[in-house]
């Protein structure tokens, strides 16, 4: 479980700005492309996967409400599973395998 009291899904009161490492960064000359909102009790585990070169879409810990899931681009999903991470299966769409249940929560 994460740390989350009182944060409401699609809150973004949980969330602290972090730099985008270089391998994600598609338009450089924008400054608001060079950050991302992370859930504080996903940042280690985000940053980790950056260090690895795994390209991130979004996360959220799921706030004690729901479970939590990292999604990852679809070059980086078999990385994500030799990782050993378990894929977080969407029913709305139902055949991609592109979002995974954090091991930090």
């Amino acid at each position: 479980m994460c740390n989350c009291s009182n944060v409401d899904i699609g809150s973004y009161k949980n969330q602290l700005r972090l730099k985008l490492p270089n391998h994600m960064i598609v338009n450089k000359t924008n400054i608001n492309s060079l950050y991302i909102g992370v859930d504080a009790c996903l940042i280690d585990e985000i940053k980790y996967l950056w260090g690895l070169g795994i390209r991130t879409t979004g996360c959220c810990c799921g706030h004690n409400k729901v479970e939590g899931f990292i999604g990852v681009f679809f070059d980086d999903i078999m990385k994500m599973k030799e990782l050993g991470y378990r894929v977080k299966f969407n029913e709305c769409r139902s055949n991609d395998e592109d979002s995974f249940i954090p091991k930090s929560l």
